[in-house]
């Protein structure tokens, strides 16, 4: 017999050849034909399926294959921070060295290959990830050396983190790690989901009791064999019935350094509790070669422990302060508390936390210890940001951003008739609606929603997607009981609708052509697909309203419905989902293909979790579409922006080679949101920036000969593309009325160091960027200024861009290991440059002070960029530091401006500390 999977998987590889010389149809059924030929279609196994006949094999083949082949998906770049504090490199070289037998890494790669037919450039990519975050982490192996690692992974909301992680967990399995413990959110559904895919990518087997320990996943695939592991947890698809951890689960069986142990666990205080238990139970029993002692704490010594965090912005955060207003010591959050507790269970440790909203994690306390637990679960080993594929719909795709070029799909409803705050027009679901609050009538805002639904839906089975899932979403209330009875207003408006399509009802039949032909034919075409006529397309949508479940979904904790996609997976799970919470986090919802959401909050994280619509839509992305508020879609595109403004600090942060700790990540602010809880913002401070009136340098410079370089030429290349200097104000080079363009030009060029939070070049360019575009836009011509000494000083002239300079002399008051601490570059009377000698002797008959200048003429209109070119010295030596190239720094006196508009930031501790450090 040979799997199914496997003949696909190799008709893969033939096409991807085929096609660089055949066209698409004949490079498709050469594949196919080629990889089937030696078999009988009778000795094809494929679980749920047995065909009948080769045609039908190949067939089945060319459908799967088809999702796949269509699509070019170019990986995107990830970025990585880490910290080299305690860490010794190891993995690289013992993978080298042949050290690591990837038992488990082998059959996860093979699983994703031939089971899950992703292309080998993406599994590349998952082996490229993991292998670094293994690198980060520590080896497992040491005998005897303590170790605690923390991190971050960061991705996209629903963009396939899991997949990350999972591969994370087989190799630490090859490695040695002998302790996995699985966060998997606060919800049962959610922790089901992530077992179900354990079983499916590490096990291999089937933990559901029922099922016997059934082999399934990577222990099917050929050549590979059931690797014995310990687990303590299950698989359970029974309505209110939990898979979870208990101590009878473990049937005395005790951790052990020949057979690893992994448990998939909730977020749970009581779960965690006995979890805790388990471990203090066997640390008692066991010898000293398992444990060690040190005084009065007593943790297991080589039987290294990984815990992955999923959602780990979600409960995991302390959200209380370190203390109280009498100065003493309080506990942290429960949640927080134990996760500690366990970690300080064991010698060797490991905690990752992986997020899609990491606005949480990063506003950690990063020196905050607590005396029985240690230090919080800041990640200070590492920060990884993962990328996306090209097919993937997150929220920059479907939103856009707050600019002028990324304005996001054309697959936005607006809702006018729900949603909104009390007093309002509509009064169905209003914001800030209590449990009893009861709907009586969906509005036409809804109903059209769901005909939409009936209509994708047919749209995807006339594509031949009638065997994949197929999902709506509502998401209107966290209260249950109001879920209920929407949830049965749903079913009737349903079951109206499939008695009138299927008794041919022409009214209802026309809505739907109308609703077709205004909606569904101009996004398609927009989007670059062509749809069929109404009249091809009328039997596909009367055999989907057939197919479409009549009773949705209620998915909270006590109706008991289940999104059961896995015993679906042969034919195709097509349903309406109703939810709150549980469909707020984590929780997938496949072939998602309609969004109604109405439901409010003013959270960054909350908000964009809830947004389950992103994730992956190959074949039929025209058709998906998400109903919701003016306001909310406001929102949502604010927090992609905010979302895009961290990504891109972290990308920062990574050029510059930082660690966690090094500088303090941002994030934009809101006056209409938080960035998250205020609890969970104990350990920030708010940020406005707002340069109007003041003047920015750059009192620290970055060290590196290459950044100095860089920056020689950046400021070089602003110069010589200026002309010719404005005569009169000699020894200085003034230029004015300069385009706002070249000076962001240069903003882009020039490397800051990290540690200026003001004096940040691409912050300073966010905040022009925000004047130039208002509605009343200003600092669009600058002036500016090549500073020279009017006297030749102790140095030779210095040639730069063309010019003979007398350069500034500055002693460096402070040389750390990457930066050099000037404090002070501007003289004063440097911001009176580009005045004429007629303005400056009105400034010195009014006796004004350098900020009343900023509020006259020329300054009045005309930011000014003052360059320089310095010659640093030792503060104590007196003697001339030697570079490669000629330091040079900036300075930028703004004018006064009542209307500038300020940027808001939400900073954490350890951007606070910096700033002040700089201040100081």
């Amino acid at each position: 017999m040979i799997h199914f999977n496997e003949l696909k998987s190799n008709a893969r590889g033939l096409f991807d050849t085929f096609k660089k010389v055949l066209d698409y149809d004949t490079a498709m059924k050469h594949a196919i034909t080629t990889v089937c030929s030696p078999f009988s279609f009778e000795n094809v196994s494929l679980p749920g399926k047995a065909f009948t006949s080769a045609d039908e094999l190949q067939e089945y083949i060319r459908k799967a294959l088809e999702e796949e082949v269509n699509l070019v998906v170019e990986d995107s770049e990830h970025y990585s921070l880490s910290s080299g504090q305690g860490h010794n490199d190891w993995y690289r070289t013992k993978k080298a060295n042949d050290e690591i037998k990837f038992r488990f890494w082998k059959r996860y790669r093979k699983y994703l290959t031939h089971i899950k037919g992703w292309a080998e450039s993406s599994v590349d990519k998952i082996d490229t990830i993991t292998d670094e975050i293994l690198e980060d982490i520590e080896d497992p192996t040491v005998s005897n050396r303590p170790f605690d690692r923390r991190g971050l992974v960061v991705g996209y909301v629903q963009s396939g983190k899991t997949a990350n992680f999972m591969g994370i967990v087989n190799k630490a399995l090859d490695s040695g790690y002998r302790i996995i413990i699985i966060l998997a959110g606060m919800q049962e559904s959610l922790r089901q989901q992530t077992q179900e895919r354990i079983d499916e990518e590490v096990l291999g087997v089937d933990t559901n009791p029922e099922e016997k320990q059934k082999r399934i996943g990577v222990s099917t695939l050929p050549g590979e064999a059931y690797i014995p592991i310990d687990y303590f947890t299950e698989s359970n698809l029974k309505p209110n019935k939990s898979g979870d951890f208990n101590i009878r689960k473990s049937r005395g069986t005790p951790p052990s350094v020949d057979r690893p142990i992994i448990f998939v666990v909730k977020k749970n205080k009581s779960i965690l509790i006995n979890l805790r238990k388990y471990f203090e139970h066997w640390i008692d029993i066991f010898d000293d070669d398992l444990t060690f002692k040190d005084g009065s704490v007593k943790q297991f010594n080589n039987l290294p422990l990984l815990i992955i965090d999923d959602e780990s912005d979600q409960a995991s955060i302390n959200t209380k302060p370190p203390v109280n207003s009498e100065g003493d010591e309080l506990d942290p959050t429960a949640i927080n508390y134990c996760i500690r507790e366990i970690l300080n269970l064991f010698r060797q440790k490991v905690y990752i936390g992986f997020t899609a909203t990491p606005f949480a994690n990063i506003f950690i306390q990063h020196d905050g210890s607590h005396t029985r637990l240690g230090r919080d679960l800041f990640p200070s080993a590492f920060i990884k940001t993962l990328g996306a594929p090209s097919n993937y719909l997150g929220p920059k795709e479907v939103f856009g951003l707050n600019n002028d070029t990324d304005n996001g799909l054309p697959i936005y409803r607006r809702v006018d008739d729900a949603g909104q705050a009390p007093g309002g027009t509509a009064t169905f679901m209003p914001l800030r609606h209590k449990g009893d609050y009861v709907p009586t009538e969906l509005p036409n805002s809804l109903k059209d929603a769901l005909k939409s639904f009936v209509i994708s839906s047919g749209i995807r089975w006339q594509r031949g997607q009638e065997l994949r899932h197929n999902t709506m979403l509502i998401h209107c209330t966290r209260y249950n009981a109001v879920q209920t009875i929407l949830g049965d207003l749903v079913d009737t408006e349903m079951q109206v609708l499939y008695g009138l399509l299927t008794s041919g009802d022409r009214q209802k039949l026309s809505e739907l052509k109308h609703l077709f032909q205004k909606d569904f034919v101009s996004t398609s075409n927009l989007m670059g697909k062509t749809l069929p006529p109404w009249d091809e397309l009328l039997p596909f949508i009367l055999k989907a309203v057939k197919k479409i479940e009549p009773k949705c979904r209620i998915i909270n904790g006590t109706v008991g419905d289940i999104l059961d996609y896995k015993t679906k997976e042969r034919t195709g799970l097509w349903s309406i989902a109703i939810g709150g919470d549980k469909l707020s986090r984590g929780l997938t919802l496949e072939g998602l293909t309609i969004s109604y959401f109405t439901r409010s909050t003013t959270l960054y994280d909350t908000l964009m979790q809830m947004g389950r619509w992103f994730g992956y839509r190959n074949g039929f992305e025209d058709l998906c579409r998400i109903c919701t508020t003016r306001e909310l879609y406001r929102w949502y595109r604010h927090i992609s922006t905010a979302f895009e403004a961290l990504r891109e600090e972290f990308i920062e942060m990574a050029r510059l080679k930082l660690t966690p700790k090094d500088f303090g990540l941002r994030v934009e602010d809101h006056p209409d949101m938080m960035v998250t809880s205020i609890m969970k913002m104990r350990a920030t401070d708010n940020l406005r920036l707002n340069y109007q009136g003041t003047v920015t340098e750059t009192s620290t410079l970055a060290s590196s000969d290459k950044i100095l370089k860089s920056n020689f030429e950046a400021a070089e290349n602003l110069i010589q593309s200026l002309g010719t200097p404005l005569p009169g104000f000699e020894p200085q080079r003034i230029w004015k009325d300069i385009s706002v363009v070249r000076i962001q030009e240069f903003l882009r060029n020039y490397q800051t160091y990290r540690g200026l939070p003001a004096a940040n070049s691409i912050r300073i360019n966010q905040y022009i960027e925000l004047q130039r575009t208002k509605e009343d836009p200003e600092f669009l011509e600058w002036n500016i200024a090549l500073i020279s000494l009017e006297k030749q000083g102790s140095r030779q002239p210095v040639s730069f861009a063309g010019f003979r300079v007398n350069v500034y002399s500055r002693s460096v008051k402070e040389i750390r290991n990457d930066s050099l601490f000037i404090k002070r570059i501007i003289d004063p009377k440097d911001e009176l440059a580009d005045f004429s000698r007629e303005e400056k002797n009105r400034v010195v008959a009014a006796n004004l002070s350098n900020t009343e200048i900023r509020s006259i003429e020329p300054r009045k209109h005309n930011p000014l960029l003052i360059i320089y070119v310095l010659s640093l010295t030792d503060k104590d030596s007196k003697e001339e530091l030697v570079f490669k190239d000629q330091p040079v720094g900036f300075a930028i006196s703004w004018p006064v401006s009542l209307t500038a508009k300020p940027m808001y930031y939400v900073i954490n501790s350890v951007y606070a500390e910096l700033e002040m450090n700089e201040d100081d």
